[in-house]
């Protein structure tokens, strides 16, 4: 058996490298990525050169750059929102670390509970199943 895995293996990873041959993916062409930055590095100067411009003032100022630029005028990260805490769903938290993942929903998200609710659920599922999982299998 071990025989045939590593043949198996062995054959997929020369197989692999022999498409693997296309080096031009991996150039880098300097000057087209300073071309997409110039737009960015302008309004960096812009910015850096009044400090005082609030976003609906600099929408007024420089309109065409800000759509092009595909600026927000909100932070757009899942943080924000107060969904995820460090990035992970709240129910994920329960359900991978059970008591102490709700505990670190609770805290971190300044003790709201409907994300602490939704963590429990997520305990209640995990325990749920790997309780389950231990009962009528022996694997776990």
């Amino acid at each position: 058996m071990k025989k045939i895995v590593f043949t198996f293996l062995a054959v997929f990873f020369i197989g692999t490298a022999v498409f693997a041959s296309n080096s031009d993916f991996f150039r880098i062409d300097f000057e087209a990525v300073h071309q997409e930055f110039v737009e960015l590095n302008v309004l960096e100067s812009i910015i850096e050169t009044n400090p005082e411009l609030t976003y609906s003032e600099l929408q007024v100022v420089i309109m065409g750059m800000i759509e092009s630029l595909n600026l927000v005028p909100f932070v757009a990260t899942p943080l924000a929102s107060g969904n995820n805490v460090l990035g992970i769903p709240s129910f994920w938290w329960g359900c991978g670390l059970g008591i102490v993942g709700v505990g670190i929903v609770y805290f971190l998200t300044d003790k709201d509970s409907s994300e602490a609710k939704k963590a429990l659920w997520g305990c209640l599922l995990g325990s749920l199943f790997w309780g389950g999982g231990y009962y009528f299998t022996g694997i776990f």
